[in-house]
């Protein structure tokens, strides 16, 4: 790991206490799956939620948001269109942007609408399982669904100006030649998948990962006026790492329930403790497997 200096257990608490003091405005490009899951942790976090579809508002919508997350779940023309309408706003007024490229091994429809997004020039995240962040790197279909059930290998030749984050068993950070791996805790890291496969976590994870960057950028005011590259990166980093160990933290304790609803319940619950003591006891706890 190299993003010049350790990234600190306060300062990704710290990350969280600025979505709660603060309150965030998250545009979100959703999916209908998963929509009320991620406004629902957007909420938990202390942010705030406006999950805006329609393509002809996207422009208005994105200048006014503190950050955009798009979605690429159940894609058709005119969400695409939406997609880039968003992207083009938010890289030409420097809004921190977040792509969830879900399920685009699943079709030669969807990859083909994922590159041509990622063509586009723009800085920021790129979320998704290794499935999809395999598909995208070497443009070819998976054929997994929105799952990643293969433990596909991923690449850190990464475009300059991106982040990406691959969630899976374990999470791994990839920029610009480098990686940082993010092990579940050993209550997790017995199984390849949560005790609840809960509908949505994935794009949840995206939808965190939109707030935390809003909130690292708003701590370091400023610093999209920075040019040096090194600095940029590691507030993706920070924000990428924020959300992985946020939602491992919301999904451990919805391991520790019994049925669907009350795990999905409890993983928002978990989501809410973010800004507090308790996470940050916990990050310490694992904080030599995490920060390897």
């Amino acid at each position: 790991m190299n993003v010049e200096g350790k990234i600190k257990a306060e300062e990704i608490v710290g990350i969280f206490q600025e979505i709660c003091r603060k309150r965030p405005l998250i545009h979100m490009l959703p999916n209908a799956v998963s929509a009320s899951l991620c406004a629902d942790g957007l909420s938990a976090l202390g942010a705030r939620p406006l999950m805006a579809v329609a393509a002809c508002e996207m422009e208005e919508i994105t200048r006014q948001a503190d950050a955009s997350v798009i979605n690429l779940g159940q894609p058709d023309l005119e969400k695409l269109r939406a997609a880039e309408l968003v992207i083009k706003e938010a890289a030409g007024n420097g809004k921190p942007l977040v792509l969830d490229p879900v399920g685009c091994g699943a079709s030669r429809f969807r990859l083909e609408s994922v590159q041509r997004i990622l063509n586009m020039p723009w800085q920021g995240i790129v979320k998704g399982n290794r499935s999809e962040l395999y598909s995208i790197q070497n443009d070819c279909l998976t054929m997994e669904g929105v799952d990643a059930i293969a433990n596909w290998e991923l690449s850190e030749q990464i475009p300059a100006n991106r982040v990406y984050l691959a969630t899976g068993k374990d999470d791994l950070i990839l920029w610009a030649g480098n990686s940082m791996k993010i092990a579940h805790r050993e209550g997790r890291s017995r199984e390849k998948t949560s005790r609840y496969n809960i509908v949505g976590n994935g794009c949840l994870t995206g939808a965190v990962a939109g707030a935390c960057y809003a909130a690292v950028l708003r701590m370091h005011s400023g610093v999209e006026k920075i040019s040096d590259e090194r600095i940029l990166t590691r507030l993706r980093v920070t924000a990428a790492l924020a959300a992985s160990l946020g939602m491992a933290f919301g999904l451990e304790r919805a391991d520790a329930v019994s049925g669907y609803g009350l795990a999905k319940a409890a993983l928002l619950d978990g989501l809410t403790l973010l800004a507090e003591s308790e996470f940050e006891d916990w990050i310490r706890k694992g904080e030599r497997r995490w920060m390897e």
